[in-house]
């Protein structure tokens, strides 16, 4: 068969999926015929479908620059290939000698590939999981964002693992960083929430992370309420010592105590549209701040111990050993009936 009969064939294996046959068909027509930079051009594309091949996808587009420097595909197989080894910065400096070699329209599809790498470089520096504590105008609460690929994040705050998407752009100085979680309890026909829109870098000391503080507006730069530095890993569980050689009564008194000192001094109340800015900012950080107060007593006490204090404070609770008669337990029942207007007391957290 003629070189271009086998680089004919080779393109049939690749639309097919065959990248092995792809190659083999290439490398055949190249052993005729060895100045074919489109055969180069091919089989560097065959060789990046194929797993723990992108070296010789870069050799392959090298040589197909070589033997046609105006050949704009020529340079985006070297960038795409250079990407597969992480070798961001020389992805972006081919990427430039193409547009400078290349015609304006080529080279128009060449910056866009510029912003690609700039993107696929910060995503890959994201990848992971971090950990770290908001401020206390926040909550002061410890989160974790586990980037998992190229647009999935998993958001874990105050007992909830929570999914989403992100998405970033790398061509802005701070880096934009756009985050959107799925949220399960939202209303039937309401919306999403929308995107929060963060400023990201990553250096030495972590990630760091800026986020909107009461107006979704992205900041600026790296500082004020919502600025939170995370470093990588997954969030620790720490047990408590001090609960070690208590007997359950003990503990029960105590979890009780710490409730009521997590319960605020007056009821919370939701927004209001005609509320000020200020108004707004202080009904939310209360509901936060409280919410966070509980969690971090449900972390020390757990789940079901928390879950029996509260409980114990029904009207028509039947008496907790350890609870039945104490002062805690009528203050208990007097903050859920000051919070709740004389509902029950609250579920547990989520």
């Amino acid at each position: 068969m003629s070189a271009a009969a086998l680089k004919d064939e080779g393109n049939t294996k690749f639309k097919k999926g065959d990248y092995a046959g792809a190659v083999k068909a290439y490398t055949e027509s190249l052993e005729s015929d060895p100045a074919q930079h489109l055969c180069y051009s091919n089989r560097s594309a065959a060789y990046l479908k194929l797993r723990d091949s992108a070296r010789e996808a870069l050799a392959d587009a090298q040589k197909c620059v070589e033997l046609a420097p105006s050949f704009s595909k020529g340079y985006s197989r070297q960038a795409a290939a250079l990407q597969e080894l992480e070798r961001w910065e020389e992805a972006i400096a081919i990427c430039e000698k193409g547009i400078a070699n290349c015609s304006k329209e080529d080279a128009d599809s060449l910056r866009k590939t510029v912003i690609e790498v700039n993107n696929r470089h910060f995503t890959s520096e994201l990848r992971g999981c971090w950990h770290g504590k908001v401020t206390e105008a926040l909550g002061g609460y410890d989160q974790e964002m586990e980037f998992i690929d190229h647009c999935q994040v998993r958001v874990q705050v105050l007992g909830r693992s929570i999914m989403g998407q992100f998405r970033i752009d790398a061509t802005k100085d701070p880096r934009h960083l756009d985050i959107q979680v799925t949220m399960e309890d939202i209303p039937a026909g309401m919306p999403p929430p929308p995107p929060v829109p963060y400023i990201a870098k990553v250096d030495k000391q972590g990630l760091h992370l800026c986020c909107p503080y009461m107006k979704m507006e992205r900041p600026d730069h790296f500082g004020g309420e919502g600025y939170c530095l995370m470093t990588k890993g997954a969030m620790e569980q720490d047990s408590d010592a001090s609960l070690v050689n208590l007997s359950k009564e003990e503990r029960l008194l105590l979890c009780a105590r710490e409730v009521i000192a997590a319960f605020p001094s007056r009821k919370l109340e939701e927004p209001h549209q005609q509320d000020s800015d200020e108004a707004t900012r202080e009904k939310v950080m209360a509901q936060v701040k409280f919410e966070t107060s509980i969690y971090k007593v449900q972390q020390k006490f757990g789940e079901e111990m928390m879950k029996e204090v509260l409980d114990s404070a029904k009207a028509d609770a039947v008496g907790v050993r350890g609870l039945s008669g104490t002062p805690e337990l009528e203050e208990l029942k007097a903050k859920i009936r000051m919070m709740d207007g004389g509902n029950e007391p609250p579920t547990m957290p989520p």
